[in-house]
C-alpha cells in the first residue's frame, strides 16, 4: 500500500508538470485488513484529527505481532512511546529473553516480566542464557515451567544446564529446539503428541535417550541433529519425513535409520558404517568430509546401495583425496538408481571423473546433471605455486566422464568460481563422453560466493 501511494503521488506530480491539474482526492482501493480498520475507525480519520499516529491506531493483534518480532527487552521499552503502548507488552504471546542483553540484571528482568505478564497462552518462548551462572539454574527451570504451564507452541532453549522434565510432557508443544543442553538419559516419561519439529545441537546423546524421546513423539515429521556425539546412533520413527544429521560424532561408527515414510535426508560429515531402511526416500544431500582411506571410500559405496529409490541426489566432496584411491575404489559395483532424475555433484575436478561415471552408469533415467567446482586446494594438498602442474591428469585416472548410458539425459550444467584449465579439462571430458547424445545441452555458468546446498 505504501508503494502504491508513492506511485499515485508521483503520477499526480507528473500530470501537473504536463499541464493536467487534478485538485481532487485520489482513491486507493485496498483490501488490507489494517487499512480497512483504520478507515472504519472515525477516531483515526485524518480529516477530523489532523496529525495522528497511525501505528498506534493499528489493531492490537497487529501490534502484538510487531512487538513479537523484537527482543523482549526492546518490546518492553516501547511502553514509553505513548499511553496506547504502555501495557501492550504484558499481553505478548512471543517472548525472547537473551542473557547478553542484560547480563547481571537478566534474572531480575525475566522474573519481573513473567510476574507482570497477563496469564495468556504463549505462542513462542525463546531463552538464551548459555553464560548465565549455574547458581541460578533453579530460576531457569522455573522460567521453562512457566512456558510449559502456559501451553507454549514453540520452545527454543540455549542453555548450559539440564532442562526440567516437564518439557517432555508438554502436550501443546509443536516445535522444540535444544542448544547445548545437558541431557539426562533417564527420562521418566515422554508425551509430546503434537510435536512435529525437533532440533538438537551441541549435545551428547545416548541411544536409549533418543529411542525414548522418539517413541513419545508420535507425530514427529522433522528431526535435525547437529554437532552431537553418540555412543551409537539409532533413529527409528514411522512418521518422520525430513532428517538432517550434520557434523555429528558417532563413537561406534554405526548409523542405523529406520524411517519408512522419510522423504528427505541430509548428512554432513564422515560417512559411518550404515544400515538404512528408507523406502520412500526421494531427496538426499550428502556432504562427505573424509575419503583419506580405502575403507572410508568403501563406506560411501555401501551407503549408496541404500539410496536406490531417490529422485534427486546432491553429493558434495570436501576432502583430501589420495591420487590412487579413485582407480582402486570405483570399479566397485553400485546399485541401479532406477528413479534418479536429477544429480548435483560438487568435487575437485580430475580425481572424481571415475566416480561420476560410475554413478551415471547406474542412472538410466537421469535427465539433468549439475557439476559444481569445489575448492581446488582440497585436491592433493596443492599450493598456489603448483597449480599449473596440478592441472595435469594423473596417469591412472580417466579424463573422460562417460554419460552414454544415460539415454534420457538432456542438460549438463557446469558451475565454476574461476574458469581455468581444470574447468576446460572437465568440459573436454564431458564432450568426449557425450558424443552419442545428439540432443544433449551443456551449459557453463559462474556462481558468486559460496554455493547454497539444499540441506534441511
Amino acid at each position: 500500500m505504501a508503494n502504491t501511494s508513492c506511485e499515485l503521488v508521483w503520477t499526480k506530480r507528473l500530470l501537473n508538470e504536463l499541464g493536467v491539474h487534478h485538485d481532487g482526492l485520489m482513491t486507493l482501493h485496498c483490501d488490507n485488513q489494517a487499512a480497512m480498520h483504520i478507515a472504519k475507525n472515525q477516531r483515526t480519520n485524518i480529516s477530523s484529527r489532523g496529525n495522528c499516529d497511525f501505528i498506534s491506531r493499528l489493531p492490537d493483534p497487529i501490534l502484538y505481532r510487531i512487538l513479537g518480532l523484537l527482543n523482549t527487552k526492546k518490546a518492553v521499552q516501547t511502553c514509553v512511546l505513548s499511553k496506547r503502548w504502555e501495557h501492550l507488552w504484558t499481553s505478548l504471546s512471543s517472548l525472547n529473553f537473551e542473557w547478553n542483553e542484560l547480563h547481571a540484571r537478566f534474572g531480575k528482568f525475566v522474573n519481573t516480566f513473567l510476574l507482570r505478564r497477563k496469564p495468556l497462552v504463549l505462542d513462542v518462548f525463546r531463552l538464551s542464557c548459555f553464560m548465565f551462572r549455574s547458581t541460578y539454574a533453579w530460576e531457569v527451570s522455573d522460567w521453562i515451567r512457566y512456558a510449559v504451564n502456559h501451553n507454549t507452541r514453540v520452545l527454543h532453549l540455549k542453555l548450559g544446564n539440564s532442562v526440567p522434565c516437564c518439557i517432555y510432557t508438554c502436550t501443546s508443544l509443536e516445535e522444540l529446539y535444544l542448544y547445548f543442553v545437558r541431557i539426562d538419559s533417564s527420562i521418566p516419561i515422554v508425551n509430546l503428541p503434537n510435536l512435529r519439529k525437533l532440533s538438537i545441537n551441541g549435545t551428547g546423546l545416548d541411544s536409549s535417550y533418543v529411542e525414548n524421546l522418539l517413541s513419545g513423539c508420535t507425530k514427529l515429521e522433522f528431526l535435525r541433529l547437529e554437532s552431537c556425539y553418540f555412543s551409537e546412533c539409532i533413529i527409528s520413527h514411522e512418521c518422520l519425513k525430513q532428517l538432517a544429521i550434520k557434523n555429528c560424532w558417532i563413537r561406534g561408527s554405526r548409523l542405523f535409520i529406520n524411517a519408512p515414510n522419510l522423504l528427505s535426508f541430509s548428512y554432513t560429515g564422515k560417512l559411518s558404517k550404515a544400515t538404512l531402511s528408507m523406502p520412500s526416500l526421494r531427496f538426499v544431500c550428502l556432504v562427505c568430509c573424509d575419503f583419506s582411506t580405502y575403507s572410508s571410500m568403501e563406506d560411501m559405496v555401501t551407503f549408496f546401495r541404500f539410496l536406490t529409490n531417490v529422485e534427486l541426489l546432491e553429493l558434495h566432496l570436501e576432502c583430501c583425496w589420495d591420487k590412487d584411491l579413485s582407480a582402486a575404489v570405483w570399479p566397485l559395483e553400485l546399485s541401479i538408481f532406477a528413479k534418479l532424475k536429477n544429480v548435483t555433484i560438487g568435487f575437485c575436478m580430475f580425481s572424481c571423473f571415475q566416480m561420476v561415471t560410475s554413478i551415471l552408469k547406474c542412472s538410466p533415467n537421469l535427465t539433468k546433471l549439475t557439476i559444481l567446482q569445489q575448492k581446488e586446494e582440497c585436491l592433493y594438498h596443492v599450493d598456489e605455486d603448483e597449480e599449473e602442474a596440478s592441472t595435469k591428469v594423473p596417469p591412472n585416472i580417466s579424463s573422460t566422464i562417460v554419460v552414454s548410458p544415460c539415454k534420457k539425459l538432456e542438460i549438463v550444467e557446469v558451475k565454476y568460481s574461476r574458469y581455468n584449465k581444470k574447468v576446460r579439462g572437465l568440459v573436454d571430458g564431458l564432450m568426449d563422453g557425450t558424443k552419442e547424445l545428439e540432443n544433449l545441452k551443456i551449459h557453463l555458468s559462474k556462481y558468486q560466493n559460496n554455493i547454497k546446498r539444499s540441506e534441511n
